[in-house]
């Protein structure tokens, strides 16, 4: 008799305000819109209303603190100081430091300041709004530049909430606010508007259309968010910190999408800058931080399987002085599943607080979760015939339950308490720092098939109880500043990861039989007695350095980074220590072209600790990843838009085969050559588009199995392909309504190494439809209703086969209906 786990495949303190610019008059955004669509070329009748606005009227004075910084950084603080929006050419800030601005002068007085000595001017192009140019060259004429918009810190900073669906920065691939544009890596966003406007009520609902990352078991687990990324399983990150992870993995926290700003997931090697990492990438997400612009959202949510939920966000100043800030984010949910038996019970809390001083911010981030499921909180386990492979008698139903209502059980209770700092040294150096501590309790009982006959399914009963407890924290340095013509922003930094688990696995006892077309449930069971347990302690300390060059256009980064890992496993009184050193590294250079192209080559290199012992006892080695990619960027001026191509090749050494004795023989490799395509566009007149392709031809290149020689990596399939397109209507009758559509495709897959159980392909629908209440009573501003669904003509597929009496259905047409207000 076997058991079967599901299994484990191998703020910136300095912030540039999003709410200011939200508050510039409509006529000066549209005015702006109305050039950055225009361009260069602008004639006509538009061309005329843009040169002839003024600068707003109540240029008011400001108090600035602007530090010597580089361009985009500058204007994006000048741009939260005064709402103004300000717009120049991709390309046009490369190299470009600002000299700052302090004192109390207006907004046109600060931005002469800010551009003095840099070679560029500005022109008016409506109220409080500007383009940046270059100046004129004595020998010529007037230089004109396509432009790009720069949305006042939502679009500029890499930590906070961003305008739309296209980000322009990431925090996860650099650890600085760095553009994406610059950065020589596939990193893929998904931003808080779009997990809103798709309805993603999971991190892998919210994941669904980004390429190259499959979520092995659908949107049906409870318990857990399963991926692989590149063919990997990535580490997972919440606020640049690593979450826990237990000795099986199963003490892992569920992260609640609502409290999230954005995810961010980087593609390949990740190591120099977080350490112990499978080469396929990383996951890391934001969560929602404290504003000092009021915000208040309620939302009731319903939905299919008797869905109930009850969300809020509520974020402000505690202080006259926008000092003391504040946001408390809230959940409670009650819900079945597709399953029979399996429901969902949810609660979830996250304050989080903020003091902002002069050169000092403080960030406190908290929460705390709790869910139970009767039913054990996964998909039931089921045959491969019924499921994949014809029955006699037909398919097994989709909402079929196969374990014990009254024995099977998943309980979750989770805390997490942390803080970031960072503070201004003066205007070249910054340090931060980070911490957190977090605590998972995880319990799961659960009843499973293990062999059909005819009708019958024969099955067994166990538990298995994890904990984890994690200490992590980083500390970084940042300097930029220039030598000669080459600018430099070097990074710095110390991290620590300290994690204890402790896992329980019961025996196995009879759980009696049940006919799989007609169950009868025979209740009774009691949980067996432990007869495994697991205690584990995992430390990892790692210094790093990184320096993004920019010369020009080039723009070169360089990171290498040492780690020392430990770890010490008790198995029921047989230790294993590990000490781990490696050396990992980065270099990637990207080439910015002034029209928004940017073709990128890079470098990377991994590595990750292995459990177990080989056939001389003696503990693993990390196996170790290494990438090469190429790729080419493309943030077309004058839209809020990123796309991006990229080819990359991938292997990992040191993979451990299992011998029969229980030891491993690491000589196994594996390999994954790919190209990704994926494109967040804004495309004007309310539309917008999320589009993503992804072809993954993995190998396992060397093993000491010879039947798994040649074979697909578990979890790849070779083809993927996503779409979505979206409408908003804010004029005549259709005013204040939105629609959107999906269709996605994923290519069949293997749940195993050996290929013998393969998933076929599937094409899904989602479609989503939301209405601004305001637009037909001014009674009702604030309130927006919307409506969303997954596997919209309810297709009925296998979404993986771990083997021949482990299948899961994937999940089926699911409708959501939420009623917010904000005010």
């Amino acid at each position: 008799m076997t058991k079967r786990h599901q299994p484990l495949c191998p703020t910136s303190g300095r912030r540039a305000a999003a709410w200011p610019a939200r508050r510039a008059t409509m006529a000066g955004v549209a005015l702006v819109g109305a050039a950055i669509l225009a361009g260069p070329g602008i004639t006509g009748r538009a061309a005329a209303q843009v040169s002839a606005a003024p600068v707003a009227a109540e240029d008011q004075r400001h108090d600035f603190d602007i530090p010597r910084q580089p361009l985009v950084q500058a204007i994006n603080a000048f741009s939260s100081a005064t709402g103004w929006n300000a717009g120049f050419a991709a390309g046009l800030d490369a190299g470009i430091v600002s000299p700052g601005v302090r004192g109390r002068l207006s907004g046109e007085q600060a931005l002469r300041q800010l551009l003095s000595g840099t070679g560029l001017t500005y022109r008016v192009t409506g109220p409080r709004a500007v383009m940046l140019e270059a100046l004129p060259p004595a020998e010529a004429g007037t230089t004109r530049l396509d432009p790009l918009t720069i949305d006042a810190g939502r679009q500029g900073t890499a930590r906070g909430a961003v305008a739309g669906i296209a980000a322009s920065h990431s925090v996860t691939a650099s650890k600085t606010d760095t553009p994406i544009i610059l950065t020589p890596q596939a990193v893929s966003v998904v931003t808080r508007d779009q997990m809103d406007m798709q309805g993603s009520d999971t991190v892998t609902q919210a994941l669904r259309y980004a390429p190259g990352v499959i979520s092995q078991y659908g949107n049906v687990d409870l318990r857990l968010d399963w991926f692989t990324v590149r063919g990997f399983t990535p580490g997972r990150y919440l606020d640049g910190l690593r979450l826990p992870f237990g000795s099986r993995g199963y003490a892992q926290p569920r992260i609640e999408p609502y409290g999230l700003e954005r995810i961010e997931v980087l593609k390949g090697p990740a190591s120099v800058l977080y350490g112990q990492n499978a080469p396929g990438g990383l996951l890391g997400m934001t969560s929602k931080r404290p504003t000092a612009e009021t915000l208040n959202e309620i939302e009731l949510g319903t939905g299919s399987y008797d869905r109930r939920q009850l969300a809020g966000d509520f974020s402000g100043a505690m202080d006259d002085d926008n000092r003391l800030l504040y946001r408390l984010t809230v959940v409670g949910r009650e819900a079945d599943t597709q399953y029979d038996h399996v429901e969902e019970d949810k609660i979830f809390v996250a304050p989080a607080f903020t003091w902002a001083g002069d050169d000092t911010t403080l960030t406190v981030l908290s929460q705390y979760q709790k869910i139970r499921s009767e039913g054990g909180g996964g998909a039931p386990v089921l045959p491969s015939v019924g499921t994949l492979y014809p029955h006699p008698d037909g398919y097994i139903p989709t909402n079929r339950f196969v374990g014990e209502p009254d024995y099977d059980l998943f309980t979750n209770e989770q805390w997490m308490l942390g803080y970031e700092v960072e503070h201004r040294l003066d205007d070249v150096w910054t340090v931060s720092h980070n911490l957190r501590y977090a605590d998972v309790d995880t319990s799961t009982r659960r009843v499973q098939g293990f062999a059909l006959s005819d009708q019958t399914l024969y099955r067994y009963a166990w538990a298995f109880p994890e904990t984890a407890q994690s200490l992590t924290a980083d500390t970084r340095a940042e300097a930029r500043f220039e030598t000669g013509p080459v600018g430099h922003d070097v990074l710095i930094g110390l991290d620590i990861q300290h994690e204890t688990s402790h896992f329980d696995e019961t025996d196995v006892v009879a759980a009696g039989m049940i006919d799989i077309f007609d169950p009868v449930y025979t209740g009774g069971i009691t949980v067996p007695p432990v007869g495994t347990s697991i205690d584990q302690t995992r430390r990892q300390t790692g210094a790093y350095v990184q320096n993004l060059m920019s010369l020009g256009r080039w723009h070169l980064m360089l990171g290498g980074r040492y780690d020392h890992a430990e770890a010490k496993t008790d198995n029921n009184g047989t230790v294993i220590r590990q000490n781990d050193e490696a050396f990992t590294g980065r270099a990637g250079l990207v080439y910015a072209f002034d029209n928004g192209l940017a073709p990128y080559v890079s470098y990377t290199t991994s590595f990750q600790p292995v459990g177990g012992y080989g056939v001389d006892h003696e503990p693993l080695e990390p196996t170790e990843g290494r990438q090469a990619e190429i790729g080419l960027r493309y943030q077309p001026t004058g839209y809020s838009s990123m796309i991006t191509v990229s080819a990359y090749h991938l292997v990992q050494e040191n993979v451990a085969t299992s011998t029969t004795g229980g030891a491993f023989i690491q000589t196994g490799e594996v390999e994954v050559k790919g190209l990704e395509v994926e494109a967040h566009a804004d495309l004007g007149e309310g539309y917008r588009a999320i589009a993503s392709y992804a072809y993954s031809d993995s190998e396992i290149t060397e093993t000491e199995r010879d039947e798994q020689l040649g074979r697909q990596l578990a979890f790849v399939p070779r083809n993927t392909a996503a779409l979505w397109l979206d409408k908003s209507f804010d004029h005549g009758i259709a005013d204040g309504l939105g629609l959107g559509a999906g269709v996605r495709y994923i290519g069949h897959l293997y749940g195993e190494l050996n290929n013998q159980f393969k998933s076929p392909g599937v094409t899904l629908f989602d479609a989503g439809v939301r209405f601004d209440l305001g637009r037909l009573s001014p009674d009702a501003a604030g309130a927006s209703l919307a409506v969303n669904a997954t596997n919209l003509l309810d297709e009925t597929y296998v979404s993986t086969c771990l083997s021949a009496n482990a299948c899961y259905w994937g999940a089926g047409r699911a409708v959501t209906a939420s009623l917010k207000y904000r005010w």
